[in-house]
């Protein structure tokens, strides 16, 4: 279990830096009305943009390895401890405070984690996708691209496409480390992975221009924590272990998370330094043209 829990940081650590370097980028480019293919275009020009997303394979990667040790029951709270790292750096590096609150929230954090490894949830080791697998896919499949169908979709329609791509990519990772070392297998969940990932950058990339990084992130990684673990014993045959304890542990996780991710210092990283209000002299972020 250690390897895959090391694993598990590595790639949380990964993912972070990957969303932070991506919340800079957008900013930086074009306002996007939608969230589209094409949009991403003007984005993957710009070096940094493209090392985020090279971040964002090497956390994938690692989440494929760790989950060859761990359920995904227990890897997807493992990825919000990125946010202590996120926390650490804001305060060495922009001099941010870290007050009563965000140690509260740390402590939900790690507090959280640790019932859910007391949960004791079990891997799946079916590597074959079931009927439920497939049904399941297609409906986030559906509620995903639904924030690409529309020509202006709301916040509300981006940051739903954005989890349910984001879940794909999970539930594909977990099939994905239970067909390794099979190359076709594996080539073919981690081909529905990266289209889920795809899905996942051009909608937080548009709603990242609209929104501070402060109100995404919160919602955003929620999602990517409750989605994939509350859809696991349906779609992957996991077993929870003691349910309780793991739903105290992912609820302790998600508050906190919500809480650390909308800190001044957390959002100032991906705001290059600067507060939400400093940008566009008070404007929402992301509503003036670079």
């Amino acid at each position: 279990m250690l390897t895959g829990l090391l694993l598990a940081l590595g790639a949380a650590a990964c993912f972070e830096s990957s969303y932070v370097l991506q919340a800079l980028e957008v900013r930086a480019v074009s306002p996007m009305t939608r969230a589209s293919l094409g949009a991403l275009r003007g984005l993957a020009a710009r070096p940094v943009w493209r090392a985020s997303i090279a971040l964002g394979l090497a956390g994938f990667a690692l989440q494929v390895l760790a989950l060859r040790h761990i359920a995904l029951s227990l890897l997807q709270p493992l990825l919000a401890t990125g946010l202590l790292g996120l926390l650490a750096v804001s305060a060495g590096l922009l001099g941010e405070r870290v007050g009563r609150r965000e140690v509260a929230a740390v402590a939900a954090i790690v507090a959280g984690v640790a019932f859910v490894a007391l949960a004791d949830p079990q891997r799946g080791e079916d590597g074959a996708a079931g009927l439920a697998f497939v049904l399941v896919t297609v409906a986030l499949a559906a509620v995903a691209l639904s924030a690409f169908a529309r020509r202006r979709p709301g916040d509300g329609g981006l940051l739903a496409g954005a989890i349910a791509a984001d879940a794909i990519t999970a539930l594909a990772a977990a099939q994905a480390a239970r067909t390794l070392p099979g190359v076709p297998g594996t080539a073919a969940w981690c081909a529905l992975a990266a289209a889920g990932g795809i899905a996942a950058v051009a909608a937080e990339s548009a709603v990242l221009q609209r929104r501070g990084a402060a109100r995404v992130a919160p919602v955003v990684l929620a999602g990517q924590v409750a989605v994939p673990v509350m859809l696991a014993p349906l779609v992957i045959d996991e077993r929870w272990g003691s349910a309780p304890l793991l739903v105290c542990g992912l609820t302790l996780v998600i508050a906190g998370s919500a809480v650390l991710a909308s800190s001044q210092g957390v959002s100032r990283l991906a705001l290059g330094g600067q507060s939400e209000h400093e940008i566009g002299g008070g404007r929402e972020v992301g509503s003036a043209e670079a």
